[in-house]
């Protein structure tokens, strides 16, 4: 049972070969290296050698691509793709960054004109979109009261595992003639373009912006402005590995004015700060055109799009960037200046987020956190409609979610509470394909409170007043299984729904012990299972009785 302020010590105390506990909310904390080793970030980039002057446009016939863009041997074929980045695409810092054998590239349609002897079979069926829960913190401002909504999202991160890729081209293939048809001269053009693509990939390794912007085509001002943002914004993040590989063959479309363009889609990986890391990925479409005096040159490099959970900020934002101990956290221009204040609250959220890490997949490599003024806001990820939200974490990838606050709406003294509880949510759902059933959602939300609470007498809960009066308003049939609130659900009835969410996670780590609790949240979240067969095989009570036991609680300290 809870003592006099609702804080059982006995019951919530870490197991015995726990990291002991951390006080995070009055100040900020050291990292610590006992508990996650410290990654090195990469060497101060080396005065990158000036650039090879460009040669005029190759003969019509077989050869090497243009002396600025050196030949590149293509990407293998699908059967054996390496499990880590080619040693031509990473960094020095980079030795090996394993690729999970379930790691997803997406599979583009090609037009139909390509003889099936060259190119890859047809593409499958299209395939069912597979969501994911993106989490996001409210701010009800008018009682500083926190609480968190739920959206789908889908996770894209590169081709479909049963993709193919188009073959790779390890030579130069025969030059078309001039009377040749579009399909004969994808094999010439695509082996100029992946040579360019490869090319691009190593500059923003070495450091040689120049080299970067070396594909795009002549008077293309715009595109560069655009690449050279890109390549600043990367270098700061401390990029450690990138490759850029074409999905498919190039397509012929029509573009600006009238004029023959080349579509090609490629597919992004990268890593950032530590040598090896679990391989991100997604789709970007560029363009390009055949000039009389470079050849094949970029006009075009889109950002990512929303089925993508694109735009991410690094495409499309001028961040300042500040990497820490355990985070790597970005600012648009408007917050340049409070930088290292984030920066040090962020820190101090992710070694208590760090203490909450599920799965097997290891420890957090750097929680990635991106802040945004109202424009941004409405931008990346493919913006956020819900009025009540000020923050939220959206999976990136197969074992990452990258966090994003409106500090627009948000109260400085707000930024902490948001932090810890968005970082818990990276900490406890990255790496699985967890449930997004409306009978898990307050156990989502509600762990992410109780991190974010943790250490504070359940008596000081902000969201007491709100959680009572949703229990006398409000028909609780399914007991503290509430619904996830949606865009026009009431703002103190959303901060309620968190609420209940929060103290049956409370009341459950207090009965039974957090490691129980915890086994629990994995079982129902991450596993799958439903509350009824979870609870009898990791707390040893019916989940009836569990349910019953947590409206009790609510009523006894609300």
């Amino acid at each position: 049972m809870n003592t006099p302020d609702g804080h059982s010590e006995s019951a919530s105390s870490p197991a015995p070969d726990a990291v002991p506990p951390i006080p995070v909310f009055d100040a900020v904390v050291v990292y610590n290296p006992a508990v996650i080793p410290a990654q090195p970030g990469p060497p101060p980039a080396e005065t990158p050698a000036e650039t090879p002057a460009r040669s005029g446009p190759p003969a019509e016939q077989p050869g090497p691509p243009p002396a600025a863009i050196p030949a590149q041997p293509g990407p293998p074929p699908a059967e054996s793709v390496p499990r880590s980045i080619p040693a031509q695409w990473r960094s020095p810092l980079a030795s090996s960054a394993p690729i999970p054998d379930d790691y997803p590239f997406p599979r583009l349609p090609q037009f139909d004109s390509i003889p099936p002897s060259w190119y890859a079979p047809p593409p499958p069926p299209p395939r069912k979109r597979r969501g994911r829960t993106a989490v996001i913190v409210l701010a009800v401002f008018a009682a500083l009261a926190a609480a968190t909504a739920v959206a789908v999202y889908p996770v894209l991160t590169g081709r479909d595992a049963d993709a193919t890729a188009a073959p790779a081209v390890t030579g130069p293939p025969a030059s078309p003639g001039p009377s040749a048809l579009s399909y004969e001269r994808v094999p010439w053009i695509r082996y100029q373009i992946d040579a360019a693509l490869q090319a691009q990939a190593a500059a923003l390794l070495a450091g040689d912006e120049n080299g970067f912007l070396a594909p795009v085509a002549e008077g293309g001002t715009e595109l560069t402005r655009d690449l050279r943002r890109r390549f600043e914004t990367l270098r700061a993040m401390q990029v450690t590995a990138w490759s850029e590989e074409m999905i498919g063959a190039p397509t012929p479309v029509t573009g600006k004015g009238g004029r023959d363009e080349w579509r090609v889609v490629v597919d992004l990986r990268h890593c950032f700060v530590v040598p090896e890391c679990t391989v991100d990925g997604l789709r970007a479409e560029t363009r390009w055109v055949e000039t009389p005096a470079q050849g094949l040159r970029m006009v075009a490099f889109a950002p990512s799009e929303a089925e993508e959970n694109g735009p991410r900020p690094w495409e499309v934002t001028n961040l300042t960037v500040s990497v820490g101990a355990r985070t790597v956290v970005g600012v648009t221009p408007k917050y340049a200046r409070r930088l290292p204040e984030l920066q040090k609250q962020a820190e101090a959220a992710a070694l208590l987020a760090d203490r909450y890490v599920r799965g097997d997949a290891g420890p957090v490599d750097r929680y990635r956190i991106f802040m945004a003024d109202g424009k941004e806001w409405q931008r990346w990820y493919g913006g956020e409609d819900l009025e009540w939200a000020a923050g939220f974490a959206v999976p990136t990838g197969e074992a990452r979610l990258d966090v994003v606050l409106n500090l627009s709406e948000m109260p400085e003294d707000f930024i902490d509470d948001t932090l810890r509880h968005e970082l818990a949510h990276v900490a406890t759902l990255r790496g699985a394909d967890y449930s997004d059933d409306d009978d898990s959602w307050w156990m989502i939300e509600g762990i992410a409170d109780y991190v974010d609470e943790l250490g504070v007498p359940v008596s000081e809960y902000d969201e007491a007043d709100l959680v009572a009066r949703y229990a006398g308003e409000v028909d609780m049939k399914d007991g503290v299984v509430v619904p996830p609130p949606d865009a026009d659900t009431e703002d103190w009835q959303v901060a309620a729904r968190y609420g209940v969410g929060y103290y049956a996670v409370r009341r459950i780590s207090e009965r039974f012990g957090e490691p129980a609790m915890l086994a629990f949240f994995d079982a129902v979240v991450r596993d799958g299972k439903t509350l009824k067969d979870a609870a009898p095989a990791t707390l040893g009570k019916d989940w009836d009785d569990v349910n019953r036991d947590c409206l009790a609680y609510l009523e006894e300290v609300t």
